[in-house]
């Protein structure tokens, strides 16, 4: 049985202190009635103040698909933000490393997502980047990414996160961004549930200037334009890259990638999320 959390806020005072968000809704200082929906059952309502509040939810979610509904008390001014998704003291992260394997059961993962970012972290922090935003008719209002997302109430939207689990007890979802002018319909889109590095009691998120990396003979080293193995060996082969291979363009994308997989992950692994 895991417990799940849900922090919510008003845009008012998100806005006042996250220089990020705008504060635009009229009379927004109004204290609203949130409701957490699971499954399509409503399992807890709080009244959101000025100093925010939880919705939470305590249960086994089986294997298989499951959506979650955060949904202001339509018609009130205070327009809502989530802010933090929380599993088990968990604050939760959306991450690429390793899914293959672990979370498909593949018998390998690609190069590309092994030098990925360790997870998704929009403007440096935690907060939530996920979900879709609804209308009040059921049509869907926005299919990309949100950060801290924004639920306008008088026009009566809500929050939807769509996941499924796993039979090792894993949460993953896929994290479009249709609506951007720069979406890639060929990129991996799905994501799973990871544990934070930024907060919490979790080791700190290590900063390192990739261009100070050392790398020795070994390893590899930038040769130019081309693919890599996995050791950041440069493959003679043109541009066809194979499963454990992946181009990089520029020095600058070399470092990067060998920062992600040769140092961070060495010390600072990205653990995934295990329900029950």
């Amino acid at each position: 049985m895991s417990v799940y959390k849900f922090f919510i806020s008003k845009n008012s005072i998100a806005a006042a202190a996250d220089e990020h968000i705008t504060y635009d809704d009229a009379d927004g200082d109004q204290d609203v009635v949130v409701t957490l929906n699971v499954n399509d059952t409503d399992i807890h309502a709080v009244t959101l103040t000025d100093a925010g509040a939880v919705l939470q939810y305590t249960d086994t979610l089986s294997e298989g698909y499951h959506t979650v509904k955060i949904t202001p008390e339509a018609g009130k001014p205070t327009d809502v933000r989530v802010d933090k998704v929380v599993i088990d003291d968990h604050t939760v992260v959306g991450s690429q490393y390793l899914m293959d394997t672990r979370i498909f059961g593949a018998s390998m993962d690609f190069l590309l997502y092994q030098c990925c970012e360790p997870f998704k972290s929009p403007k440096g922090n935690d907060y939530v980047w996920w979900g879709d935003i609804y209308n009040a008719d059921y049509t869907e209002k926005s299919h990309t990414t949100h950060y801290r997302p924004h639920i306008v109430t008088d026009l009566g939207e809500w929050w939807q996160w769509s996941f499924s689990i796993s039979s090792n007890g894993h949460l993953h979802w896929e994290c479009s961004d249709t609506d951007s002018i720069l979406y890639d319909s060929t990129e991996n889109h799905n994501w799973y549930a990871a544990k934070s590095l930024l907060h919490t009691d979790s080791t700190a998120y290590p900063v390192v200037d990739a261009s100070q990396i050392p790398i020795d003979s070994t390893v590899g080293s930038w040769t130019g334009p081309g693919s890599y193995n996995n050791q950041f060996i440069y493959q003679d082969d043109g541009l066809k890259v194979l499963y454990d291979q992946v181009a990089l363009y520029s020095e600058s994308e070399w470092q990067s990638a060998a920062w992600y997989y040769l140092v961070y992950y060495t010390y600072s692994n990205v653990d995934p999320i295990v329900v029950s």
